[in-house]
């Protein structure tokens, strides 16, 4: 059996590095004493493709499909996965990564998959205001109104991580430098060993 791993943090927290540096220390297939497979998880949405979507994050639709019992809903957009498709992939023996912004789904992930499931906040220092709207023009994003709204639900994000911490399993702090930060997530990796942990067997 698998894990769950849940990365949560307001925009240009880091997360897509994150998710990476994840996926860039996997175990090779055949290798010994190998256990660590990372897939990521991608998430359906309802709103309109952006240049910097990536397949393997968040998959774009209309109305979101019937087998979306995970739901949550953030800047007027839908987003949804199956816990049905991430309990076959556990079976399946993978680590599943993946990004969620709120923590109604967090928690519910957590009561439906118990000690399967590992939460992430990527915690990092709030960045400017003209920081933050340059990061959005450079990822596309030229509306200004959307890029306001943006920047109110992060700094959301943030203090519903404070009234929520408990429900977090690590921080990882995320500054410049990112080498800082993959030494934390390889942290967290190794204390993934389900070779080692009884609730695996």
């Amino acid at each position: 059996m698998g894990r769950i791993i849940t990365l949560t943090g307001p925009s240009q927290s880091g997360k897509s590095t994150a998710k990476d540096f994840f996926l860039k220390h996997s175990h090779k297939e055949g290798e010994e004493d190998g256990w660590y497979y990372p897939i990521s998880i991608p998430k359906y949405n309802t709103r309109k493709p952006r240049k910097d979507d990536k397949p393997d994050e968040v998959i774009s639709r209309k109305v979101l499909p019937k087998k979306c019992d995970l739901v949550y809903q953030q800047y007027d957009v839908r987003y949804g996965f199956s816990s049905k498709d991430l309990l076959k992939k556990l079976q399946e023996g993978f680590i599943c990564l993946i990004v969620i912004n709120d923590v109604r789904t967090i928690s519910e992930v957590k009561r439906i998959f118990g000690k399967l499931c590992k939460s992430i906040y990527l915690h990092r220092q709030a960045i400017s205001k003209a920081d933050f709207i340059a990061e959005a023009k450079k990822r596309g994003n030229n509306d200004d109104k959307m890029i306001e709204k943006r920047i109110k639900k992060a700094e959301a994000i943030y203090r519903i991580y404070i009234e929520n911490i408990d429900l977090f399993d690590n921080v990882l702090l995320n500054s410049s430098n990112e080498e800082n930060l993959e030494a934390q997530i390889i942290k967290v990796i190794e204390s993934l060993n389900i070779k080692n942990q009884h609730y695996f067997k």
